[in-house]
Parts: C-alpha cells; sequence; structure tokens
C-alpha cells in the first residue's frame, strides 16, 4: 500500500527532440541517458536534441527507495493519427537507487530524479513528420 504522503510531480518530460531517419532498413536508435546527452545510430540526424526527464519525488523521508518502468509495450504514436510507431525501452534512472537518508536530499525527503530511456525504431517502417507522443509509469518502490 502506497503511502499517501508520498508523490511525484513532472518538472521535465522525458523528450526525444526532432530527429530525421536517413535509413531505417534496420531497427534504429536513440538513447537519452538520465542526466546525459541524447546520442542516436548514424542513421539518424538529430535536428534538435531531446533531453531526459526530471521527476521531483517527495515524502519518503529517510526510505530507501528504488526505481523502475515496465517498458514491456511502452511505445510513443503518431499524433496525427498515423499509424507509425516508436518503441521506447532500457529506461534509466540518476540516481538508480536511493537511501534518502543517507544521499544529499533536501529536507523532508524531496529528491530529483532524472529519467532517460531509448528510442528503437521498427525497421522498415516509413514515419510521417509528424509530433509522436506516449506515456510511461513510474514505478516507485520503497
Amino acid at each position: 500500500v502506497a503511502d499517501p504522503s508520498c508523490n511525484g510531480v513532472e518538472v521535465e518530460p522525458l523528450f526525444f527532440g526532432q530527429i530525421v531517419i536517413t535509413d531505417n532498413s534496420a531497427m534504429r536508435s536513440c538513447t537519452i541517458p538520465a542526466g546525459a546527452t541524447m546520442t542516436c545510430d548514424a542513421q539518424i540526424t538529430i535536428l534538435n536534441p531531446g533531453q531526459f526527464g526530471v521527476f521531483q519525488l517527495s515524502g519518503y523521508g529517510t526510505t530507501a527507495v528504488w526505481f523502475s518502468v515496465d517498458d514491456a509495450g511502452t511505445t510513443m504514436t503518431d499524433a496525427d493519427g498515423g499509424t507509425d510507431v516508436f518503441d521506447i525501452k532500457n529506461f534509466t534512472f540518476a540516481p538508480a537507487y536511493v537511501d534518502i537518508g543517507t544521499q544529499q536530499a533536501l529536507p523532508g525527503g524531496t529528491l530529483m530524479l532524472k529519467i532517460g530511456a531509448t528510442l528503437q525504431t521498427r525497421a522498415g517502417e516509413t514515419y510521417d513528420i509528424a509530433p509522436y507522443h506516449g506515456t510511461f509509469s513510474l514505478q516507485v518502490n520503497y
């Protein structure tokens, strides 16, 4: 049972920027590590780099916490109604594990969590020029 005093607020969304896929004959990917800069396979040109996500977590006091995302079926779809789909995999977290009582956290157990992931194309698919959107569920285990 979750403690109702524990909560999380999205400060910055995980965003894969603007890219151009020049060759999608095989699966291609872009990765944004938690807290680091986005990189892509050579067949993807970055027009506007993406940004790792940031969540503010509070109410955990001195409790040890772990983070996870079940990325099975996590996708981004064409917001303009197309059928194009990117898969989102391999979520990363900074910090990956926190014992807030021993880490540098703000009073009251507040923590800024950085979230990264890998965007993967589906080989052979043609992607429309459009915004793509998706959601994922962050699990905080304590």
